[in-house]
């Protein structure tokens, strides 16, 4: 879900960036975005809630078995593989699917689960048509 004109973006956010993820929620200074802008948000969105799902049960079993406080990983699983493939790559494969096919508008209906998953932990991603 993206939100709009939001007094949260204006306050947080510098002049170079567009929008900021909380939970799968983005939060941005403007009116609207373009198009494209939109539909790379939407891809982000699909990936978070992939890396939510993907790590619930385990976090469920952990935290029956273990504390509750396992229960915290599936909101943060997303930004934790990010992280831990931008410390040891120079690029970030939930980046790069997001701006490879920001522009395609008909890409979330064909787009398979986990399609993120092919490439995670890659040394080199194909070219991008939006990279310079």
């Amino acid at each position: 879900m993206i939100f709009y004109n939001n007094f949260l973006a204006k306050c947080f956010l510098g002049k170079k960036k567009h929008y900021f993820m909380i939970g799968g929620l983005f939060f941005t200074r403007y009116k609207y975005l373009e198009v494209w802008e939109e539909m790379e948000l939407r891809i982000h969105a699909r990936q978070f809630w992939e890396c939510f799902l993907l790590t619930l049960i385990p976090a469920l079993a952990l935290s029956l078995w273990l504390s509750w406080w396992w229960m915290i990983l599936p909101f943060i699983a997303y930004h934790l593989f990010y992280w831990f493939e931008k410390m040891f790559f120079p690029h970030s494969v939930f980046d790069w699917e997001a701006l490879t096919f920001c522009g395609d508008a008909m890409y979330l209906r064909k787009r398979k689960s986990f399609a993120w998953m092919k490439w995670y932990g890659k040394k080199t991603l194909p070219a991008s048509e939006w990279d310079d």
